[in-house]
């Protein structure tokens, strides 16, 4: 009877949270998407916003739970060092830092500040800040369901700087895992200030908001496939997934697995890259580590992952230190 009214439960909860995300879904983008049989990149995220296993979801959009996964997968080696994990902030925490360095919250999406110079930071008003945010729900309004499922902490980091004291650029993958094992992915370099450059698999640029002078030294570094290859292990799991690296000072670090970019919400640009980023993603949507597919979509397909197991074994190159 127990098991009778949780799967009731949980029938209405999707429900119900389908209802808020096809109208928020109509609101941003002007029409109403195909959810059910989705054939859009956008159609898709909103899939997985519905029917996604959204603890799974969340255990790898924790920031601090993922540092876990990275490591089975690729390695610790990848993690920005850790400083310090709380469950609430108090000013005499702040103590023992050094100088630089980036706080921010677990469970949820620019929830972060970089101090530069500890000296020169208002303490108290930054623990009122960040303990807030540990009382806060993201994603709620968008529809992304997993980040309720993160219990929240607040997390300090090294901070990361290139060879001019500036913080470093993040390099971001769209990764695509065919239920057949096909890999692909398209790849973009955005700058702390938000401007970003978009490129397919062959180094063609699709998009860019920066003078060829300023995206000149992010470039083509030495380690780029080795970046690949890591971006490769940490999506091996999904259908899509976004991975961030950081690339600094010739080494390379783990930023974060992106399950929903943009909410779902955004449309390439240029138009032609469109078609592209909707057929690169072939929905697994009878993999049952990814999502609780409805009975009316499709036949039931081959299961392309059963559990998580490591994709790279201990001796491998990338977990050497």
């Amino acid at each position: 009877m127990a098991g009778m009214f949780s799967g009731a439960l949980e029938w209405a909860t999707v429900q119900i949270h389908r209802l808020r995300v096809q109208r928020q879904f109509r609101h941003d983008m002007g029409f109403d998407g195909d959810f059910e049989n989705p054939r859009s990149h956008a159609e898709k995220i909103q899939f997985r916003k519905i029917y996604g296993n959204h603890r799974f979801y969340a255990r790898l959009t924790d920031k601090y739970r993922v540092r876990e996964y990275v490591t089975v997968r690729v390695g610790e080696k990848y993690l920005v060092p850790l400083l310090g994990v709380y469950q609430r902030l108090e000013a005499k925490d702040f103590d023992s830092l050094p100088k630089r360095f980036v706080i921010k919250a677990n469970h949820g999406c620019n929830w972060q500040e970089v101090v530069r110079d500890k000296h020169r930071l208002d303490i108290d008003a930054t623990v009122r800040r960040f303990n807030k945010y540990l009382g806060m729900r993201y994603g709620a309004a968008s529809g992304e369901r997993h980040y309720g499922f993160i219990q929240p902490r607040i997390l300090i980091e090294e901070l990361l700087e290139d060879e001019t004291g500036g913080c470093a650029w993040n390099y971001c993958f769209f990764c695509c895992n065919s239920p057949s094992g096909a890999f692909d992915y398209v790849w973009s370099i955005v700058a702390p200030d938000g401007r970003h450059a978009a490129f397919n698999r062959d180094g063609e640029m699709l998009e860019s908001h920066f003078t060829a002078q300023e995206l000149k030294p992010h470039l083509d570094p030495p380690n780029f496939s080795r970046m690949v290859q890591v971006a490769r292990a940490l999506s091996a799991d999904f259908d899509f997934v976004r991975v961030d690296l950081y690339n600094v000072r010739g080494r390379i670090y783990f930023g974060e697995l992106t399950i929903t970019p943009g909410q779902g919400h955004g449309q390439a640009e240029p138009p032609r890259r469109q078609p592209m980023r909707d057929e690169m993603w072939q929905l697994d949507a009878h993999n049952r580590l990814l999502y609780r597919a409805p009975r009316s979509y499709g036949k039931r397909a081959k299961r392309r992952t059963q559990e998580l197991a490591p994709v790279i074994e201990p001796t491998d190159a990338l977990t050497r230190t």
